[in-house]
């Protein structure tokens, strides 16, 4: 940074704005919260995970350990990073998730045959039942989770978030 450019900033830090200019530059940039993408996006995260938590009210069960085990019960034995990549997990959360898993008794983790790195991670059969008895308020929470919309917009919507989501934000060349 220059000389030129450090005074410039520390000019512009020591004006004091009026309430009115803020607020003109403030809508000068188009900035509304309640019409803001991330914005919306979380309020809705906000509304799946209260639905979630109403459908499995008394379990000790979070919406990311509940797709961790349908993901299990769906491909099998799985290791331990597979299993974050398949549920969009980061490698912390993941471990997080399978520690509270364990503790549970849902699932079960060992060494993989073919490369000692590897944690594979399987349900346990009180996991297995535990995991299908639950299957269908799953489902149900996604009921709920869309029932504003009619069938076609959920279908909209659906597609819009899973193009929006696999998407990598750093890649401006994404089509």
């Amino acid at each position: 940074m220059t000389d030129d450019t450090r005074q410039t900033k520390r000019k512009a830090a020591d004006e004091q704005l009026s309430r009115d200019e803020a607020l003109a530059r403030y809508a000068a940039t188009g900035y509304d919260l309640d019409l803001h993408p991330a914005h919306i996006v979380r309020r809705a995260h906000q509304r799946a995970t209260l639905c979630f938590q109403q459908e499995m009210a008394g379990e000790d069960l979070s919406p990311t350990q509940y797709a961790a085990l349908a993901t299990v019960l769906r491909y099998g034995e799985v290791s331990q990073n597979h299993l974050g990549r398949l549920t969009a997990m980061d490698p912390s959360t993941i471990s997080l998730v399978v520690r509270k898993l364990l503790r549970q008794g849902l699932v079960k983790r060992s060494a993989s045959k073919t490369d000692q790195r590897l944690a594979i991670i399987a349900l346990t059969d009180a996991g297995v039942r535990y995991t299908l008895d639950r299957l269908h308020r799953s489902v149900e929470v996604g009921r709920r989770l869309l029932s504003p919309l009619s069938p076609a917009e959920q279908a909209t919507l659906l597609n819009l978030l899973q193009r929006i989501s696999g998407d990598d934000p750093g890649d401006t060349d994404a089509k």
